[in-house]
């Protein structure tokens, strides 16, 4: 089975209404080092900020709370808030369209309370420093003198609108959540820690059976072609728009001769790949599924989710498992799925040799020959930037 999780749970608690505040920045007025650009001038410009109250946390929070204070995207222009603002109130979207992004840029923060009455994320010591716009934000408590607050995780949520000369391109602030914790949050970071996700990206070490061949005996028997091209990204990379990767010196992505041993897992880039199986390696019947995740704080795109390759370790090298007893025609559709950001993507399978070819474009062509051995088998997504993930089989 293929199917889609957007693991978006909107919490929050209401707030709302805009503040304008005009001037220079706060703090020292210095920038970094000696606080003066290179031409011996102030670094930090006057800029003209515009704050928005957001009523829920509109990225889920798909960020993890106990690995991070908070989470921060820069808007640069209208259409990169689509898939932030999707269910948004009016009045949040209304903040955005009305933003003259020739001049300004917005930036949204979420971070985390203890209790009901921690509802506002509060501003100081704006600047844009060197195309960096740099802040603290602080989780304020609003309740009144001998209000009773409820107790529960709440994410506020705000916008800040910042119109400067010239616009800021990252962002970098000092988040402080409701428990009085601080620490730096980046637009950088994406929305979601790759290290907090569920799953693996290979086995350590080597295989316990590494067999010399995967041959067929069936005569006519062509194997599914391995589309993408040398190395692979192990557990990351990007989508159809390219990005960085992390191998370039070997088949199975780690060494030139295909061992398995060395290498970097999780490739820069928006997308991480992660295999999800029961503790220790597979045996024969076990359910797994391989997941894919953007981790990032923008939508990407793959193709579609049959653009894949699953391939067995032999002496020989990585041998695709499945084939056709037919004229080996596989053909595949050119449209690009969106992933947005927090969104994602499962494929499900049963460690049988018909429990790895029930879904999929060819499904109904598509078998594995010949039966299964133990050994390390491969997932290779060639829908987006050749990313793979690897389990052992036990039998």
């Amino acid at each position: 089975m293929i199917d889609i999780t957007r693991r978006l749970a909107l919490r929050g608690i209401a707030a709302g209404g805009a503040a304008a505040i005009a001037g220079c920045a706060g703090g020292d007025g210095n920038g970094d080092g000696d606080g003066t650009d290179s031409d011996g001038g102030d670094s930090r410009k006057p800029i003209e900020r515009t704050v928005q109250r957001v009523g829920a946390p509109l990225s889920g929070p798909a960020w993890d709370r106990r690995s991070r204070r908070g989470f921060c995207t820069l808007i640069e222009a209208e259409r990169d808030a689509n898939w932030l603002f999707e269910d948004a109130p009016e009045e949040t979207r209304a903040f955005v369209s009305e933003t003259d992004f020739e001049r300004a840029v917005v930036v949204y923060v979420e971070s985390v309370g203890p209790t009901t009455c921690h509802s506002e994320i509060s501003f100081d010591d704006v600047a844009v420093d060197g195309g960096t716009l740099t802040a603290s934000a602080r989780v304020e408590d609003t309740s009144a003198v001998d209000e009773g607050c409820g107790q529960a995780i709440t994410y506020p949520a705000a916008m800040v609108r910042i119109e400067s000369d010239p616009r800021p391109e990252s962002v970098r602030l000092q988040v402080t959540n409701g428990w009085g914790e601080t620490g730096t949050v980046r637009d950088a970071d994406g929305v979601m820690d790759p290290d907090a996700l569920p799953g693996d990206i290979r086995p350590g070490g080597e295989p316990n059976a590494i067999p010399a061949s995967f041959d067929c005996p069936t005569e006519g028997f062509e194997r599914h072609p391995q589309v993408y091209e040398g190395a692979v990204n192990w557990g990351g990379g990007a989508g159809l728009d390219g990005g960085d990767g992390n191998d370039t010196d070997g088949d199975d992505g780690s060494d030139a001769d295909g061992s398995g041993a060395g290498g970097t897992d999780g490739a820069p880039g928006p997308l991480a790949l992660r295999v999800v199986t029961p503790d220790g390696p597979l045996s024969r019947g076990d359910s797994f599924r391989i997941e894919l995740t953007n981790v990032s704080d923008r939508p990407t795109h793959v193709g579609n989710q049959g653009k894949y390759n699953l391939e067995l370790r032999t002496e020989g090298g990585w041998t695709e498992i499945r084939g056709t007893d037919g004229e080996g025609l596989f053909g595949y559709t050119d449209e690009a799925l969106g992933v947005d950001p927090g969104e994602t993507l499962t494929w499900e399978f049963e460690m049988t040799e018909s429990g790895l070819t029930a879904s999929g474009p060819h499904a109904d062509d598509l078998r594995v020959c010949p039966d299964l051995v133990p050994g390390r088998y491969r997932f290779v997504f060639w829908g987006g930037d050749d990313l793979a993930v690897a389990f052992d089989y036990v039998g």
